[in-house]
C-alpha cells in the first residue's frame, strides 16, 4: 500500500442534501447484517460526496464484504438530520484516486488552514494511520427515506 488517502465517493440526484455538509453518517453492515453507523467528514464536489478513511478501518472491511451502504447528512456530533440514501460501494484506484486525494487536501487546507491541516495530518501519521484505499459509492436516487 502507498501513502495516499482513502476516499469514499457518492453519486446521485439525491446528493443535493449533502451540499455544504461537513459531516455525514455512513452506515455499513456487520457480518450478521446489523447496521453500523459511522460519522465521517465529507466534501461535495461536482455532484459527488467524498470521504477519507484508513483502508484498515472496520468500515472498509464491512464494505468489502457487503457493498450495500446508506448515508445521511449529520451534525458535527453524528446525529442524523436529513434523509437516508442507499447505495453500493466499490474501490477506486489509479488516477481517479490520486485526483480525489489532491482535491481533498486542497479543500481541507483551505478550510482548516495549512498549518492546522499539516499538524493534524502529521499526528495521524504518528498514530499509524495509513490512508491508501479509495471507495466509490453510487447512490440509488429513488431510495431516500426519512431519518428515524
Amino acid at each position: 500500500m502507498g501513502d495516499a488517502q482513502s476516499i469514499i465517493r457518492f453519486e446521485s440526484t439525491s446528493i443535493e442534501q449533502f451540499s455544504g455538509r461537513k459531516y455525514i453518517g455512513l452506515e455499513t453492515y456487520k457480518k450478521g447484517g446489523e447496521p453500523k453507523l459511522t460519522p465521517v467528514q465529507s466534501l461535495k464536489h461536482e455532484g459527488l460526496v467524498y470521504v477519507r478513511t484508513d483502508p484498515r478501518s472496520w468500515k472498509v472491511r464491512r464494505i468489502a464484504r457487503n457493498p450495500h451502504v446508506r448515508i445521511v447528512p449529520t451534525d458535527g456530533s453524528g446525529k442524523p438530520n436529513g434523509k437516508w440514501v442507499e447505495g453500493d460501494a466499490r474501490m477506486l484506484e489509479g488516477e481517479e484516486r490520486v485526483r480525489m486525494l489532491d482535491l481533498l487536501e486542497k479543500e481541507y487546507r483551505k478550510e482548516y488552514g495549512a498549518i492546522r491541516y499539516s499538524v493534524v495530518s502529521f499526528m495521524g501519521r504518528l498514530a499509524g494511520r495509513q490512508m491508501t484505499a479509495v471507495i466509490a459509492i453510487k447512490l440509488e436516487p429513488a431510495q431516500a427515506t426519512a431519518t428515524s
